[in-house]
């Protein structure tokens, strides 16, 4: 498909989805309703996937970041539909500011790749950035507890739908004339290059999901689901705002996920393709799992925004803490299953070093024996995790520093003489 019919189809998406969601969130509650809202998600992630296809080869941090990002959203609106029937209005709003969250965070990037690519005049692409970045500002201040109000959505709102009508024109096509070409040396060895940004990006991507899973799963969840239920009722409330900054960590964590997943395959798909492509799978149906679990904890935050009172916190609280450890358990499965992958391809790469693989291989088993035991003995005694995630620090740490070291093919160009090997046999 042409990058004019690709941005042609994502202009009808961008106008279609702005209908589906109005006209839905006006129908709140009817069955007409909840289907446009259902088709706004189905529309939005199909605009991600659009724009990941344009801007995938000249721009792919960016085309993956846009893609995953409105995966999310999609994922948090339709997810706010089930929410507000099980815990209510503040879990539904709750649901929907962390879906403009990641819609902003994705679409600044998005814009500015796009006045990079001269497909939208700069003028143009400005107003998306500043739009794009007032809502995710706004969505920051609305979990937060401030209210602001639709305000800071109106700019973001008018430039889909000017967007919507450019792209519907003409597609994504240069709005000026395209820069020329650069006539210099062209560097040798665009794989390498590829594998450090690959290696990179997971490395970057590992150490900040340490960080946030960390202090949201042992600094706030462990410690409520520590609490018996007659408990809950007098720790939760105090814990709002820690619950939901432990909700946006979360969130943020299965979207890293999807992200290192595939930087790994694009950094080991050279050993076996079709096993990277699978580890890469492995990885993002356990991120879906991940947001799912996610959303128990969602509707918990949420009932705390409505502050319910202590029936309902006893009734649906507590349940909600063990429905998110229960689901998040059940995904180590496949969490499992990807390290496994990892590690082989690892060891029989020749860039990672074969004990660096092995420990990575020994997480993954690791994680695959604590999600199985429990479900072969209810007495299941040991967590193996616990000592065995050594192997994904350790690959966290290979891979940052892989990243960090000079690329020895940047150093050589290519000689402006007969014997230089075109380009395309380095591709």
């Amino acid at each position: 498909m042409s990058l004019r019919v690709t941005g042609r189809w994502a202009g009808a998406f961008f106008l279609s989805a702005f209908v589906a969601y109005g006209v839905g969130s006006a129908l709140a509650g009817r069955p007409a309703g909840v289907a446009l809202v259902l088709a706004n998600s189905v529309l939005v992630a199909a605009i991600g996937v659009l724009a990941f296809h344009a801007l995938r080869r000249p721009h792919p941090g960016v085309a993956w970041l846009y893609l995953v990002t409105r995966g999310a959203e999609a994922f948090l609106l339709a997810a706010g539909l089930v929410l507000r029937d099980r815990y209510g209005d503040g879990a539904a709003d709750l649901a929907y500011q962390l879906a403009m969250l990641a819609l902003g965070l994705g679409s600044v990037p998005f814009c500015l790749a796009l006045a990079r690519r001269r497909w939208l005049p700069r003028w143009f692409a400005g107003w998306g950035t500043a739009g794009y970045a007032l809502l995710a500002a706004g969505a920051v201040a609305a979990l937060a507890g401030v209210e602001v109000g639709v305000a800071p959505a109106v700019p973001g709102g008018l430039f889909e739908v000017a967007f919507g009508v450019v792209l519907l024109v003409r597609g994504f096509a240069p709005a000026t004339a395209a820069p020329p070409a650069t006539t210099g040396p062209a560097v040798v060895g665009p794989d390498d290059s590829r594998a450090h940004r690959a290696a990179l990006a997971a490395g970057a991507g590992l150490l900040l999901m340490a960080v946030l899973a960390g202090w949201a799963n042992f600094g706030v969840v462990q410690p409520l689901l520590a609490t018996d239920a007659a408990g809950i009722v007098t720790r939760l409330p105090a814990q709002q705002r820690a619950l939901t900054l432990a909700v946006v960590a979360l969130f943020t964590v299965a979207c890293l996920d999807v992200l290192v997943g595939w930087a790994l395959a694009a950094l080991l798909r050279r050993t076996h393709r079709a096993v990277a492509l699978l580890a890469a799978w492995c990885r993002t149906g356990y991120a879906v799992i991940l947001a799912v679990a996610v959303t128990h904890l969602t509707g918990v935050a949420g009932l705390l925004r409505d502050s319910a009172g202590a029936d309902r916190l006893r009734a649906d609280g507590y349940p909600g803490l063990a429905d998110f450890q229960q689901v998040w358990d059940l995904g180590l499965l496949l969490f499992g299953g990807h390290l496994l992958l990892v590690g082989w391809l690892a060891w029989r790469s020749d860039t990672v070093p074969t004990w660096v693989a092995a420990l990575v291989a020994v997480a993954g088993a690791g994680y695959l024996a604590d999600a199985v035991g429990p479900l072969l003995s209810a007495g299941y005694p040991v967590q193996v995790s616990g000592v065995t995630f050594v192997g994904e620090v350790v690959l966290m740490g290979w891979l940052l520093v892989h990243a960090a070291r000079p690329r020895r093919s940047a150093a050589r160009r290519i000689a402006p003489d007969a014997t230089a090997r075109p380009l395309s046999a380095l591709r």
